[in-house]
Parts: structure tokens; sequence; C-alpha cells
């Protein structure tokens, strides 16, 4: 074979091994980066909002009486008359019962024949006295209980005015206690008498700690009661207490209302929606960036070199489509959502 065709041939032969050399390279770079890709996760991600939020409180109440009262006698004795029943409304002064007098009349007329002796007493003495017959101190002992006889007598007066009970309020009658003929020692309740008029009406109802710290004097109240289903009242927390410790834990606020409705009763359920006036400061991230939660801790990532990393968070509360978080954002400025339900620690992920 002629030597330039020779050539011609090995020069054919080298650039068609090339072309499919290239070819080869070129199809193994393409899988190497389809196979890379397919490792990296698209994902969406959401920055850290810290926000100033005025979040309401919700809690339910009961609707109390704040005036009440439990007249009793101040001496003891046989009862003669009790005037009032249970249900029954009385005023302020209106007699409720009396006691049998005659033991107390007794009483009081001992309490005089001891005065008169008393007196008679003073009056010899000091004849005696002005006769040189009877000592300085004979004189300064029967004076002395001459006044101890009248001061018995007021006493024994006194107790005799106040052997028949009145009511110191407007109410209602809700308990009746002692019944005519009963034996009534001093201090024992007769009944006892609620307020019932629209100055009397309160609410009370018990926050734990945190929200009872957000509260004060003065924030709205909205209210709403089963007993009116379709109205709403407004009202203001009106006092806070200072001790705390009760069964359940919880803090008591009292709530007025600006306006009652025509009827209240002791014990009605009221929900409360309460508007603190401070404001809180909160840290939120969108809820679907949680990949797994449990009471107040999820998990979720966020993105550091490239890579998908945990967070363990601690929840504060949910707003909606938000939630507050605690603790477990610190130095983290972004966090993923879209795409976050399907990463594990150290995934590649690309935004």
């Amino acid at each position: 074979m002629n030597t330039k065709y020779i050539v011609l041939f090995s020069l054919i032969f080298i650039a068609l091994f090339s072309f499919v050399q290239c070819k080869s390279d070129k199809n193994e770079k393409t899988d190497n980066t389809k196979i890379a890709n397919l490792n990296v996760v698209n994902v969406k991600t959401c920055p850290i909002i810290q926000e100033d939020r005025q979040q309401t409180i919700d809690v339910l109440g009961v609707v109390l009486s704040e005036t009440e009262a439990r007249p009793a006698f101040k001496t003891g004795g046989v009862i003669n008359k009790v005037y009032v029943s249970e249900g029954q409304y009385v005023k302020k002064g209106q007699l409720i019962a009396t006691l049998l007098m005659n033991e107390i009349d007794a009483q009081v007329r001992q309490a005089e024949e001891g005065l008169s002796k008393a007196e008679r007493d003073v009056k010899r003495v000091k004849n005696l006295y002005a006769d040189s017959v009877a000592t300085t101190e004979q004189l300064q002992n029967v004076t002395t209980a001459f006044e101890v006889a009248k001061k018995t007598v007021e006493i024994a007066k006194f107790n005799r005015n106040f052997s028949e009970v009145r009511s110191p309020i407007n109410g209602r009658v809700v308990k009746q206690i002692m019944h005519d003929g009963e034996i009534v020692g001093p201090g024992n309740p007769v009944c006892g008498i609620m307020g019932v008029g629209n100055a009397d009406w309160k609410i009370n109802a018990g926050l734990v700690d945190k929200d009872w710290a957000r509260v004060k004097k003065g924030d709205a109240v909205t209210v709403r009661m089963d007993a009116y289903p379709t109205q709403t009242f407004n009202g203001k927390i009106t006092d806070k207490t200072s001790i705390g410790g009760n069964a359940s834990g919880t803090f008591d606020i009292e709530v007025k209302l600006n306006q009652n409705p025509a009827n209240l009763a002791a014990g009605l359920i009221t929900k409360l929606v309460i508007h603190p006036t401070t404001t809180e400061k909160m840290t939120t991230i969108p809820i679907e960036a949680l990949v797994k939660s449990n009471g107040n801790y999820a998990d979720a990532f966020t993105i550091v070199d490239g890579k998908a990393k945990k967070l363990h968070l601690t929840i504060s509360k949910l707003l909606g489509d938000k939630v507050a978080i605690i603790h477990g954002l610190e130095g983290v400025d972004k966090i993923i959502t879209t795409g976050a339900m399907y990463l594990e620690e150290g995934d590649l992920v690309k935004e």
C-alpha cells in the first residue's frame, strides 16, 4: 500500500478515536452533574422576625357579688322571731330577728338596782367622811364602785338595744341559718344576705402567673355569657390580687362590667377576652417551619454552609399561622419553610 494512504488512514483513525473519547468524557461529566444535583434539596427560607405584639388573654370567669353580710346578735339568747326567709329581698335597716327579752330585761334591772345601791353607799360614806368617821380609802372604794355600777348599766342597756338584728345592706336572703325558738350565741349569724344591685356584681377570674403579670387595673375586657349568647359586654379590670397560692395555682383578677345585663346571678360562667395595654416582645417564625413538635418543644432547620442544620426550639405560644419561640433561635437569621419536612441533618440544600 502506498505510504501516502497509510498516513491518511492513520490520521482519520486518530481523529475518530479522539471524537469518541471526548463524547464519552462529556457524557460522564453530565451524569456526575445529574447525580450531584439529585442530592441537593431545593428549599425556601424565611427571616426570623422580632415583633412587639399586643396579645389578648382568654380565660373563664364566674359572676359573684362583692357585697355580702351575715348579720348576728351581739348577745346570746333564745330567738323570739325571725322575720325573713330564704329568697326574700331586704332593705338596709330592715328588722331581721329578735331575742326573747326576759333574761336581757332582768339583766338591765339588776344593773340598775346595783347602781342605786352604789349611789346610796356613796352618799352615806361621804357623810361619814365629813364627820371624820370614814377614811379616805373607804370613800374612794365606794366612789369606784359607783362608777363601775354606772358602766354596768350602760352595758346592759346597750346589749338590750342590740338584742335585735337588722340588715346592714340592701340585698337578698340567700341562706336562713337560725329559726324561731333556737338558742343562738353571740356573733352567730342568723342568715346570709347577698347584694344584688347593679353595683354589687363583679366577675372573678384566675390567671397563670405570666398572664397575671401582663395585666393591670383599667385594662379593657370583652365578656360573653352562655346566658346571653347573642350579646357581648364590655368591662375593665378593677382589681388584681397581690397574694397567690390557692389550690389552682392561679392569681385572681376582678372585672366590672360597664353595663350589666337585665338579670345576673352568682355562679354564672363567663368567657373573658382581656386586652392588655402592655405589648410583648416575641420572636416568631411561620408555623410551616416546624417539622416535629411535642408539647412546647419542636424541631426546625436552618442553612449553615449550604447544609441543613437542625434546631431544637422551645415554643411560647401559637399565633395563628405563626409560632412564638422562647429558645433555640439564638444566632439564627433565617429558617427553612418549604422543603423542611423532607430534610435530615447535613443534607445539601439550595434556596
